[in-house]
């Protein structure tokens, strides 16, 4: 597949084994991962640097240090409204989950649905 035609997306999670199953995920599933955040601001500060280049998609972790997922996706959906926004988490917490909606994510999976994140974009 020509890379040119690959969804481009950067990942916000602060756990390293997550990085590294996004990016072996991603391959397999012919999607280009720019870049992977160990928190929100990371993630803010890279989009704003590379803001010439956006991604297509921001895949966001619920629970992180710095700038958690629900604060990460207002920031993102107020200045980056082109990119769009999915939630990952292993939290069963329904009110998280419906701020994180509020905040701007389109969707929100489980992290042993990753799979099923990447096989939608």
């Amino acid at each position: 597949m020509d890379t040119k035609s690959k969804c481009k997306i950067v990942y916000a999670d602060d756990a390293m084994i997550h990085h590294v199953m996004m990016k072996a995920m991603a391959q397999s599933h012919s999607l280009e991962l720019v870049y992977c955040a160990s928190n929100g601001r990371d993630l803010i500060d890279y989009l704003i640097e590379h803001n010439k280049a956006l991604p297509e998609v921001c895949i966001l972790d619920l629970h992180m240090p710095i700038l958690n997922g629900i604060e990460t996706a207002k920031i993102v959906r107020e200045k980056f409204p082109s990119i769009r926004l999915f939630g990952l988490t292993s939290s069963s917490d329904e009110s998280e989950r419906i701020e994180m909606l509020a905040g701007g994510v389109e969707q929100i999976f489980a992290k042993e649905d990753m799979s099923a994140l990447l096989q939608q974009l």
